[in-house]
């Protein structure tokens, strides 16, 4: 072989995902260096580390499907969990907004009104918006920290196991 066999397509999309994948998430660790905030590190090592696996795949030892699902799950349980964490703001003369979701917010509501009070009141009485965006970025770095966290996991149980079979039973 001369290097130059075909690959299949899943490949193909499989490395140049991974690779987008590792190029923004270092992107995004760099540009972020001058304040460090757990969203930015998060968001940062999950899409390099997810990268980072996506590009390995062939090297590790373990099921696509258990990991494609697992990490399936771990992406919209954690986005579901995200939405625990709220915030909520005053501002301007006097506009009031809350959102909910991390590492990005994706339910929002908010109002403008003559009093803080009043803006407050307003934006609870209006009705939450998502944005489909916001969203759907929210559950790939999601994923993307549970594709992680299963592999290494796995990898770790099969160290583990690996380990006990060459050293025996403990006395």
């Amino acid at each position: 072989m001369t290097g130059t066999e075909n690959i299949s397509v899943s490949r193909g999309v499989r490395l140049t995902v991974g690779l987008l994948s590792l190029t923004a998430g270092l992107f995004w660790l760099l540009m972020n260096l001058s304040g460090v905030y757990p969203r930015d590190v998060f968001v940062g090592v999950a899409l390099a580390g997810g990268g980072l696996v996506l590009l390995l795949w062939r090297r590790l030892p373990l099921s696509g499907r258990l990991v494609s699902a697992a990490a399936g799950v771990i992406g919209l349980g954690g986005t579901a969990a995200g939405l625990t964490a709220r915030s909520a703001e005053i501002c301007c003369m006097f506009a009031y907004r809350e959102g909910r979701g991390w590492p990005y917010e994706w339910l929002g509501r908010g109002a403008v009104a003559e009093t803080p009070g009043e803006a407050q009141r307003l934006a609870a009485a209006q009705g939450w918006e998502w944005s489909a965006s916001a969203l759907f970025v929210d559950v790939t770095v999601w994923a993307y920290a549970g594709l992680m966290v299963i592999v290494v996991g796995g990898l770790a149980r099969r160290a583990a196991r690996r380990r006990a079979e060459t050293t025996g039973p403990a006395v």
